[in-house]
């Protein structure tokens, strides 16, 4: 059974996904937890932001923030640091990429796909109200185009989005999960569905960067709120589920917070 707080809490650094855990649902960090983040930053406490969002995306939130440390984006896929140099990058194939977004194309065509590679985010449509909502949510503008020209230098694609109703979503899911052995398919929201190259995932990126700082995992702290946050709750010996998250996924942490808007993070580092 998990803890709402553990006993004797120390960690010298701290990882945190963005949405629905750092962010309010008003899409903002509250006052007093920024001030604490870059209390313990002053400290020597890293605090790292880890999503699924692109780089310009994540670095919209670290503004907000304040603090200049490296970010984990796309999931793990992409690993840069504090001065935009990559750490870290692992994309899918291009002919891989290309074969996935014409099937899901042809037998779920309610669903809307946006591709990530880089700082580029491709879409076929950037009226789509879906996508423009997402637009709105990170604060970035989608590029309407052809993935096979737009990343054929590259040779690859960091990510996909898949965005639908919750139902083509699920079943979108089972398909590639069942088909495609050499990636990670995860729903990071009941109407978002992620799909990377299989290595990639926040565990590892938190791996990445405990080793590029020094810090073993057993002073690692974590929080997160959803599905694809999992693996990193439980990489580290501080792995801390948002009260807003679903019962399966506080059900996998060591430890739950309150929510993201009860400064659920705040909540578990004043202390520090």
């Amino acid at each position: 059974m998990n803890e709402r707080l553990p006993q004797n809490f120390h960690c010298r650094i701290i990882y945190s996904d963005i949405d629905g855990t750092l962010l309010n649902s008003s899409h903002h960090i509250s006052p007093d937890t920024r001030e604490k983040i870059l209390e313990l930053d002053r400290k020597g406490i890293p605090f790292i932001l880890v999503s699924a969002r692109m780089p310009d995306a994540v670095e919209v939130v670290r503004k907000e923030l304040g603090n200049r440390r490296p970010i984990i984006c796309y999931g793990g896929g992409l690993i840069l640091d504090e001065n935009g140099q990559t750490i870290y990058s692992r994309r899918m194939e291009l002919d891989l990429a290309v074969e996935i977004r014409d099937i899901v194309k042809k037998q779920y065509p309610g669903i809307c796909c946006n591709t990530y590679g880089g700082n580029l985010w491709v879409v076929d449509n950037d009226q789509e109200p879906r996508v423009i909502q997402e637009e709105e949510i990170v604060s970035g503008k989608s590029l309407a185009g052809n993935i096979e020209e737009i990343f054929g230098k590259e040779g690859g694609i960091h990510k996909f989005l898949f965005m639908g109703e919750p139902e083509d979503i699920r079943k979108a899911e089972s398909f590639l999960q069942k088909r495609y052995e050499q990636l990670s398919v995860i729903s990071s929201k009941e109407d978002y569905l992620e799909v990377m190259d299989k290595a990639v995932n926040k565990a590892e990126g938190v791996r990445i960067l405990c080793s590029y700082y020094g810090i073993p995992l057993e002073e690692a702290a974590a929080f997160g709120d959803g599905e694809n946050d999992i693996g990193m709750l439980k990489a580290v010996k501080y792995g801390f589920a948002m009260g807003n998250a679903e019962e399966y996924v506080k059900g996998q942490a060591a430890f739950v917070a309150p929510t993201n808007d009860e400064e659920g993070i705040l909540e578990v580092i004043k202390g520090l």
